[in-house]
């Protein structure tokens, strides 16, 4: 009798609590964010964004045969964070001093662009009355016909908003008003995905005196076998890694053309190298790094233009398989 008198005192006490609890908020019934009532103008995010910095990038591969890469350009609107009261006329300039500003804080290098490298369709959009975007795009790219020009590593245009006018209230974002153009550049004598109808010269023969080394533990075989004109013996490190191969032709070729490899099983197709020649075993010129065409299993290296070697180094930097890294002939073509 006792416990009943004492839980019915328990029910009482937490309904008043409650009741009070629920009187107290009708007192303070207004708990809405208000947020950032300025009207704020910014670019909205480009196509990669990397730590907070919008950022539009391409690349751009030199050959002896031209330069080539994605084609250079971009569109983006310009927005503001709740509707324009009025047309609002935005205009942009490319501010250089943010390079070096970028180049502090990443510890980079970014060379700044030349002038008259980018194309621009205006410098100014309007946001029209009611609207939280621009109707048009501020359009910008390089011609194919420059990407010669692009000599340096790598280069960084900061697109910034410059300022805001018209009679609609509104101010530039602190931390949204820029876009940044990255290009970077690399040199390569190599074609990527060849395939054996692109190769021209012929194939060394014979192959007698060739030798080779792998900065790696053979998983079986022998480096041997990839001169033995039979694609049934074979080398392989396991489990697949990056190693690189330097085979001594025990004479200096000329004009070497290219490069033939079998990796036993288009299974075990190599997918990416990059090659380096030597005349002495000791300076090494870098022809670049290939991507390899993996529908049959002998794989094929082109270079652009011919190279003179008795050294050929391949740093494997990818494959198909996470099983084995293999190879089971190694060709050379050359011309006369």
């Amino acid at each position: 009798m006792n416990q009943l008198l004492v839980y019915r005192c328990i029910l009482i006490i937490t309904f008043i609590a409650g009741s009070c609890l629920l009187y107290s908020c009708k007192d303070s019934e207004h708990y809405d964010i208000t947020g950032d009532t300025e009207n704020r103008v910014y670019l909205p995010v480009g196509s990669y964004t990397v730590n907070a910095y919008n950022k539009y990038v391409f690349s751009v591969t030199h050959t002896p045969a031209g330069s080539i890469g994605q084609n250079i350009g971009a569109a983006t609107p310009v927005m503001c964070t709740h509707p324009a009261s009025a047309d609002l006329k935005v205009s942009f300039s490319v501010n250089k001093s943010l390079v070096d500003t970028y180049n502090a804080e990443k510890g980079t290098n970014y060379s700044q662009l030349p002038d008259g490298m980018v194309d621009f369709n205006t410098m100014e959009l309007t946001i029209p009355q009611g609207q939280l975007s621009s109707a048009d795009f501020l359009e910008f790219s390089i011609p194919a016909a420059k990407y010669s020009q692009l000599t340096d590593s790598a280069y960084l245009m900061p697109l910034e908003i410059n300022s805001v006018a018209g009679t609609g209230k509104a101010t530039v974002s602190s931390n949204r008003n820029v876009v940044y153009l990255m290009i970077r550049t690399s040199q390569t004598n190599v074609y990527s995905n060849t395939v054996a109808g692109d190769m021209v010269g012929t194939l060394i023969s014979p192959r007698s005196g060739w030798s080779a080394t792998l900065n790696a533990d053979l998983g079986y075989g022998s480096l041997s076998n990839m001169f033995d004109g039979r694609t049934n013996t074979y080398w392989y490190v396991t489990p697949a890694k990056r190693v690189a191969l330097t085979v001594n032709l025990n004479n200096t070729y000329p004009t070497i053309r290219g490069i033939r490899i079998h990796s036993y099983s288009t299974t075990y197709g190599l997918t990416s190298i990059r090659v380096s020649t030597s005349t002495d075993g000791n300076s090494w010129t870098s022809q670049g790094s290939a991507s390899l065409s993996t529908v049959a299993a002998y794989q094929y290296i082109k270079f652009y233009s011919s190279v003179s070697a008795r050294y050929i180094k391949l740093e494997v930097e990818g494959w198909k398989s996470a099983s084995y890294v293999i190879m089971s002939e190694f060709d050379v073509y050359t011309s006369n």
